[in-house]
């Protein structure tokens, strides 16, 4: 028998939203575990003693992270999805005849109200403190690498710019190293009688400008073009994941025409300082293995386990380190005997500064090996050491240890997999605002949104 929906009297109906969300539905195991009042005391002083009553901050701030862990990146569509979507009027206390939030109130108040403050790196922070807590982040081992981020700029529209190059707190350092190492050697000359020869060596006064290619649009995103990398303006997500559970620990964006390792070491101190994280060892990529890197990781009480760069592959050259060192009296041994002494300091660039080590001339000259060691046209063997090279020599030779090759392995799985999810189901494809101030809070709530998820997944 056909049967047919015939029009239908209304009737008033009591509806109890809880009766449709599944018992393991994802929000509903996030509002067991997270307590998110913790917001209010956030945002407290970002709002009037007087005056209309506000929409709820934490309203607003649940709203933004269901966006994001479902991966709605438009504040349009995302109202639109909580007003037909009963587990998200659930899990943000909404009845179904309470009006939600309107996009522009969400947008308001993130460009507005919440723009200058702390508010979604202090929401970050107290989910991996209580992660911590919870014994899900140990700081054993932490793993770490960047991720691009495709920057919303157009390539036609862009400028080349002088920008000047500020030395970090490493290049301070090593100045003042080298500047020691120059005045010992220069009294080494003094009593023997000698002369410095070559460039005299200035730490003051010193500008370094550089062009760079900048977007009109977008002028906080950096122009990439590394190899394997796209092409054009990006930002890059500067993360560090605890092994154990996959806890994002520290996020930071910065233009993508950044290296690597550069705000690495300060992220380092960071999450020691914040979370009093008892970081034992760092795994990382062939990016990060610089002396910048190592130094600062063994200053900081830190085993790193990062890859080597591999040097040059040509057999028939004999290599740096066929030569061996002798610390006592920092002078190299070459295959043939000889030694190469310290004779002074080389800056060939703005973010490097080496030791030279010379052979003398008259050793070198009769020596049989000397095409395959130096060539024909230079008149002796040379080795340039970079400062603290003991720091990068110890990161070699943990390099062939158990633990080496199972902390690569847990980076890979935790980083690449990382970057990964995020990029494909929490809005970390691209930037959906302009500036490295959004970029920076697009990241934040992207990793909040992770960490809750694996935070409440270890703890069911």
């Amino acid at each position: 028998m056909l049967g047919k929906d015939e029009e239908k009297q209304c009737q008033f109906m009591y509806v109890n939203l809880d009766d449709f969300v599944p018992q393991d539905h994802l929000l509903r195991t996030i509002k067991r575990t997270i307590d998110f009042s913790f917001i209010y005391d956030k945002v407290k002083e970002l709002y009037s003693p007087v005056g209309r009553r506000s929409v709820d901050p934490v309203l607003l701030v649940k709203m933004l992270l269901i966006g994001y862990w479902y991966g709605i990146p438009s504040e349009r569509k995302l109202e639109q999805e909580v007003k037909l979507n009963l587990a998200y009027r659930w899990f943000l206390g909404l009845d179904l005849a309470e009006p939600v939030p309107d996009h522009s109130t969400i947008s308001q108040n993130r460009r507005r109200r919440f723009k200058n403050s702390p508010l979604f790196q202090e929401i970050f922070d107290t989910i991996v403190s209580r992660c911590v807590a919870q014994g899900l982040v140990t700081g054993e081992v932490i793993v770490t690498d960047s991720t691009h981020i495709k920057a919303s700029a157009s390539k036609q529209r862009v400028e080349k710019i002088l920008v000047e190059k500020t030395p970090t707190e490493y290049m301070k350092m090593l100045e003042q190293e080298a500047q020691r190492l120059e005045i010992e050697l220069q009294d080494k000359r003094n009593a023997a009688g000698k002369k410095k020869c070559g460039k005299k060596w200035q730490i003051e006064g010193r500008k370094v400008m550089r062009e760079v290619v900048s977007s009109k649009t977008d002028p906080d995103a950096g122009y990439m073009n590394r190899p394997g990398k796209p092409i054009g303006f990006h930002y890059l997500s500067h993360t560090s994941i605890d092994a154990k559970h996959g806890i994002i620990t520290d996020v930071h964006a910065t233009a993508g025409n950044l290296n690597d390792h550069i705000p690495f070491v300060e992220r380092v101190k960071v999450q020691k300082g914040k979370l009093g994280l008892p970081i034992r060892k760092i795994g990382a990529d062939k990016g990060y293995d610089c002396a910048e890197v190592h130094h600062g990781l063994e200053q900081n009480g830190i085993e790193g386990y990062i890859t080597p760069i591999d040097p040059d592959d040509d057999a028939d050259v004999i290599h740096a380190g066929n030569f061996l060192y002798d610390q006592e009296t920092d002078t190299f041994t070459c295959p043939k005997g000889k030694l190469l002494h310290f004779t002074n300091v080389d800056r060939p660039s703005e973010t490097a500064i080496f030791k030279i080590y010379r052979a003398k001339t008259r050793d070198c000259k009769i020596c049989p090996l000397r095409v395959r060691c130096f060539g024909k046209s230079a008149p002796h063997r040379r080795i340039k050491v970079p400062l603290f090279q003991v720091s990068i020599q110890r990161n070699r030779d943990r390099a062939h240890t158990p633990d080496y090759y199972s902390i690569q392995r847990l980076r890979r799985i935790w980083c690449e997999g990382t970057f990964g999810i995020l990029k494909s189901q929490h809005n970390l494809e691209k930037t959906y605002r302009r500036g490295i101030v959004n970029v920076q809070e697009q990241c934040l709530l992207s990793a909040s949104a992770l960490n809750i998820k694996r935070m409440v997944k270890a703890l069911a």
